[in-house]
């Protein structure tokens, strides 16, 4: 498979709900961690796509070596070298491939059960720590191949240091012959073929791999940070339930003597009477008027009578 063919992880859509889900969670730290974690494996993959087409550039310069009996030994030896740093290439491609389907479906997991089960679930991105083994294995594959391709290069350093002295022999022989004098090569910059062909082609693997094992140390710690940045957070997490929990307690335990205040101590109101403002009140008042005016008549009457 083609890594170029394929999504980065960070456009994957999976990798991008995930990290939509941290956010409206308020995990912003996780997310960050999940977001550079993606950015290292999909930066792994470039830096294997260009190894590869260093070490395909390096096989077509082998084969483009000028023919003879010296050279065309000396081609056998150093495509067995091209062969093995291939051969390594395509592992950690490989490996690095298993690390992106393992991502993906981790967070596809977590997505599906934060669906259900909310803001818990996503304490299970902790879960990405299971690449980490991944990763080390990647890491040492890496330093393994660091450290054949050191001793290529040395090995193809020499061959091409005595490929170019014993050229350098053989044209001063020849000018020996012909009474010409010799040639200082030693004030003089010259380099063989297979120095360009493949010295250089294997200090730029070199290079590259030393890369991808500082990019593997800081995928590494980048999960160590992430299991981290989950633990806080659910530390975090408990102590604010235990806090709202006391305050509700709090809460319910002095309720009650806030009722007993209020009821112990709550001013008296005067009862209200209910105004009528229909015509049964009017006729009600028009008769209690007729009984005042009556009362007064029997008193006046009374006075008569006792004068």
């Amino acid at each position: 498979m083609d890594m170029e063919a394929g999504k980065t992880l960070t456009n994957e859509e999976v990798i991008r709900e995930l990290l939509d889900l941290l956010k409206k969670n308020a995990m912003k730290e996780q997310a960050n961690d999940v977001f550079e974690i993606c950015s290292y494996v999909d930066g792994l993959e470039k830096k294997i796509d260009s190894m590869t087409e260093e070490l395909t550039n390096m096989q077509n310069q082998i084969k483009e070596m000028q023919e003879d009996t010296l050279v065309n030994n000396a081609k056998k030896a150093l495509s067995e070298a091209q062969e093995r740093l291939n051969a390594r290439c395509e592992q950690i491609k490989s490996q690095v491939l298993e690390v992106k389907e393992q991502v993906k479906s981790t967070a596809k997991g977590i997505v599906e059960e934060a669906k259900e089960k909310g803001r818990a679930a996503l304490y299970r991105v902790s879960e990405f720590l299971g690449i980490k083994k991944r990763f080390l294995d990647i890491r040492e594959n890496v330093r393994g191949a660091i450290k054949t391709t050191d001793k290529d290069i040395a090995k193809t350093a020499l061959l091409a240091k005595g490929f170019r002295e014993a050229g350098q022999t053989v044209a001063n022989a020849f000018r020996t012959f012909a009474d010409k004098p010799e040639v200082d090569y030693s004030q003089k910059e010259q380099k063989h073929p297979i120095t360009k062909a493949v010295l250089a082609p294997m200090k730029a693997v070199k290079k590259m791999l030393v890369s991808i094992e500082i990019h593997l140390d800081a995928s590494i710690d980048k999960l160590d940070n992430l299991a981290m940045d989950v633990r806080m957070d659910k530390e975090k997490n408990k102590d604010d339930m235990k806090h709202n929990d006391q305050m509700e307690a709090d809460r319910k335990e002095a309720a009650p003597e806030r009722v007993e205040a209020e009821i112990v101590y709550a001013p008296v109101v005067a009862e209200t009477h209910e105004y009528q403002y229909n015509a049964d009140a009017f006729e009600a008042r028009g008769a209690a008027d007729m009984k005042v005016e009556i009362g007064k008549e029997v008193s006046k009457v009374r006075e008569d009578k006792a004068r």
